[in-house]
């Protein structure tokens, strides 16, 4: 049965459909080419669509809006990166795939570069939509995905140099690290002062953590400063914790140990006393034997 539904796929139109398309992606470098020529290509269509809908279908139906995802349109997380808002949108976002991605996707490999890029997509959506539920604005873009290629090459290569044009005329060269970091703030700054923008700041961030966080669960990267010291004060308190707790469970069971010894030892020694050894019954026999052992233990 096996053999036969895999024959079908391969022969059926969706069969056919994922050859051609598999075709055509081998004539690509790299992943990364192929997805900059998929959101050119998705850019175009957005174009056409409007240019001669004039109506905005692909994004209603393709963006990732709260609404959307009400209604069922369960493709949204992922279709949404590849839609852009503007020509500067879809620009600065392939410059900046193409610049950082090569490299990531050259350094960890095709298969887990696309896991990275497209998981990283969805955990933008799903940061974002964790907050804006209730949301009527669309989100569109890849940035999120772009951002977690960005932090991966920064936590995969730290002390490298990266050159960035200011305004596209001012070069400025600074650390990888420092670069992340500049560019996360980007987001973090106007989520903490309440700046209203038309900006995804929660999707970029979403984005950026699973970045260092896959890069780090693959084995790669230096774990900043900062963070080796909250993970060393986290292991201090869980250490304390775990000290008091067996503190606790040892008092307990002195606590409890020193009941049994008043409460069922002792009239059995003050019967030894009155009557001798030859008047314990079997069970009181058993009863001294185990306090006998408890004793020793706690001596131990």
């Amino acid at each position: 049965m096996r053999d036969i539904w895999s024959r079908r796929r391969a022969h059926g139109p969706l069969g056919q459909l994922a050859n051609l398309f598999r075709e055509w992606a081998g004539q690509f470098e790299s992943v990364t080419e192929l997805l900059i020529w998929l959101n050119i290509g998705v850019f175009i269509l957005q174009f056409v669509g409007a240019f001669l809908f004039h109506t905005s279908i692909i994004e209603d139906l393709f963006a990732l809006s709260a609404d959307g995802m009400r209604r069922g349109f369960i493709w949204q997380p992922f279709t949404y990166m590849f839609l852009h808002g503007g020509i500067w949108h879809i620009l600065i976002n392939m410059f900046v795939l193409w610049f950082f991605g090569r490299e990531v996707e050259y350094f960890i490999g095709r298969k887990y570069f696309t896991r990275l890029y497209f998981i990283g997509g969805l955990a933008g959506a799903g940061l974002w939509l964790a907050f804006n539920f209730h949301s009527l604005v669309p989100v569109l873009g890849a940035s999120a995905a772009v951002l977690a290629c960005v932090i991966a090459f920064a936590t995969l290569f730290p002390d490298r140099d990266i050159t960035l044009l200011v305004f596209f005329i001012l070069p400025v060269t600074l650390k990888a690290r420092y670069m992340a970091l500049i560019a996360v703030a980007f987001d973090v700054v106007p989520l903490l002062s309440g700046t209203g923008t038309d900006v995804a700041h929660l999707a970029h961030l979403g984005g950026a953590a699973f970045g260092y966080l896959y890069i780090k669960q693959l084995g790669y990267g230096t774990t900043p400063r900062w963070l080796l010291a909250l993970q060393r004060v986290g292991a201090a308190l869980i250490s304390r914790r775990q000290r008091r707790r067996r503190d606790l469970s040892s008092d307990e069971s002195r606590s409890e140990r020193d009941e049994y010894m008043r409460d069922v030892v002792d009239p059995i020694l003050d019967k030894i006393a009155r009557e001798g050894l030859q008047s314990l019954t079997q069970h009181e026999q058993q009863i001294m034997e185990s306090a006998r052992e408890l004793i020793e233990k706690k001596g131990r």
